[in-house]
């Protein structure tokens, strides 16, 4: 019996396996730090709990459209151009079960075998592993440290050719925090619609932007994309609904019809009282206020992350502009060893990192770049500052 070579080649993502081996370090009684998951700690609020009760109350548990529960696709057209000033209409949003399935439906729609799809590095953990299942190839193109990991028009043309199909842009951006200006945007649009690229604007961290900073989404910058344009949002970061699983696209009715072919065929709808209880916060004018509130605990999260690293001088990480990531350089340290253990990476930095003093942080290979680690500081001040101080005496027992 032979099982797929194709999914043979798909790699586990590398976040969710740091996160099991430090879960099933505490459920063994250990004290671990974990930086790993890319998840809000703070509880869903309140009142959205109480629509999911109340959903169930009466009765709401049936199937609803597999593009989405129709109150839900009008709360979230509603939302976006309260926010952004652009509408569309609810044929041109779909539900999916978060922003994974929303990227695999999206690019399930556009590719076939042979297309490539341009990522930026450093990149989300499950954007290739998403393409290769959707049937395309993707392309990397380094990014420079001194840009702050912001892909630039130049390095995007080198890896266009006759097989570019689309282009993934994160922004603010999961590892490192990066953000592009409206300006940086033009120079790259300009160029995937030169060479008539479709567009995907992962915009999942919209609300989690720092220092003033004012998020605009792609669509509202340049309407004139709506064609070749697929925005990807949620309920899991912004409003800490991870475990609900409640993502939307946005695109043109053609784009968004078939991905909900799609998943009419794999998942069928989102689940009917995550969805009720979706709608019932996007319509509560209070989220605002508790997104404001939560987006200033992280900026002060973020501020003291930056002081104590900078502390640690063989580290090397960019204040994030957004997100709740710092993605660290550990280049000089890769080579040398630590009680004997030589550290060959980032994956044998974490390990030993995790087994030695019981801090949880994530590979940089699994987001394309071997001398980084990334730590998520969506926890709390005292298990921020415990986890860097283990982080330095870790490196402290590093040889020279």
């Amino acid at each position: 019996m032979k099982y797929s070579a194709r999914i043979a080649k798909i790699e586990e993502s590398k976040t969710i396996a740091v996160s099991t081996k430090a879960n099933e370090l505490t459920a063994a009684g250990e004290d671990v730090v974990s930086f790993g998951a890319g998840e809000p700690d703070f509880p869903t609020p309140d009142f959205i709990k109480k629509a999911a009760v109340e959903a169930m109350d009466k009765g709401y548990t049936g199937y609803t459209s597999a593009s989405g529960l129709p109150e839900l696709k009008e709360a979230a057209v509603n939302k976006f151009a309260l926010d952004y000033s652009y509408k569309y209409s609810t044929e041109e949003v779909i539900v999916g079960n978060g922003g994974k399935q929303i990227l695999f439906n999206g690019l399930s729609a556009i590719l076939e075998v042979g297309d490539e799809v341009l990522i930026p590095k450093p990149y989300w953990v499950s954007y290739p592993e998403l393409v290769k299942l959707a049937g395309g190839t993707p392309i990397f193109i380094a990014t420079k440290s001194e840009n702050k990991f912001k892909l630039r028009a130049k390095e995007l043309e080198k890896s266009l050719n006759e097989n570019s199909k689309a282009i993934i842009i994160n922004s603010p951006s999961n590892p490192d925090g990066h953000f592009y200006s409206p300006s940086e945007l033009k120079e790259l649009l300009d160029l995937a619609v030169k060479n008539d690229l479709f567009i995907i604007s992962d915009e999942i961290y919209d609300k989690l932007l720092y220092d003033g900073r004012e998020f605009k989404s792609m669509i509202e910058l340049f309407p004139e994309l709506k064609d070749r344009l697929l925005i990807v949002n949620g309920m899991s970061k912004s409003y800490s609904m991870t475990g609900w699983r409640v993502g939307f696209g946005f695109a043109s009715k053609e784009w968004i019809s078939s991905m909900a072919k799609i998943q009419s065929h794999t998942t069928s709808n989102v689940n009917t009282i995550a969805q009720y209880a979706s709608a019932k916060a996007l319509a509560n004018d209070d989220l605002e206020n508790i997104i404001k509130d939560r987006r200033e605990v992280y900026q002060k999260r973020r501020d003291l992350t930056a002081e104590l690293l900078t502390e640690i001088e063989s580290l090397e990480a960019i204040k994030p502009a957004g997100a709740f990531y710092f993605f660290i350089d550990i280049s000089k340290l890769v080579g040398k060893k630590i009680k004997g253990k030589k550290i060959e990476g980032s994956l044998s930095f974490c390990d030993l990192l995790l087994k030695k003093n019981k801090v949880a942080v994530v590979p940089g290979i699994a987001f394309g770049m071997d001398n980084f680690i990334r730590i998520s500081y969506a926890l709390g001040e005292e298990r921020i500052r415990e986890g860097i101080k283990r982080i330095a005496n870790f490196i402290k027992e590093i040889e020279n």
